[in-house]
């Protein structure tokens, strides 16, 4: 089966964000995970998503170290996950091209999907 991977600090968002997921009957299995660090010890442990929603700041590991160190490892099967990078606030422009250097990246400007966004995305 493939495999969401949502990456938040946030609990109540990764709630939400599975809830609003399996509402709309995305057939994936779920992954949460609450900083950058556990999300990389996941992928280590098991197979990559195909999907990734990614918060980017975070404490432990942020986004953008995760990022960093997924492609160390595993560049080839990173580049055939598509990342969604969750963010209520904007970025500097330095890490926004960062961050398109290191991934293939999708900006979402909110932290929460809703029902127009799975429809879209899936």
């Amino acid at each position: 089966m493939s495999k969401i991977l949502l990456v938040d600090d946030d609990t109540a968002t990764n709630f939400y964000n599975k809830y609003i997921l399996k509402k709309n009957n995305i057939d994936y299995e779920i992954i949460t995970r609450d900083n950058g660090l556990s999300a990389l010890e996941y992928i280590k442990n098991n197979s990559f998503p195909k999907y990734i929603f990614l918060d980017i700041n975070m404490p432990i590991m942020d986004g953008i170290q995760f990022l960093e160190e997924a492609k160390k490892w595993a560049k080839e099967e990173l580049e055939k996950v598509k990342v969604f990078v969750m963010m209520s606030v904007s970025l500097p422009e330095e890490k926004l091209k960062k961050l398109q250097t290191i991934q293939k990246i999708e900006i979402l400007n909110k932290k929460v999907l809703t029902d127009m966004d799975i429809n879209t995305i899936f």
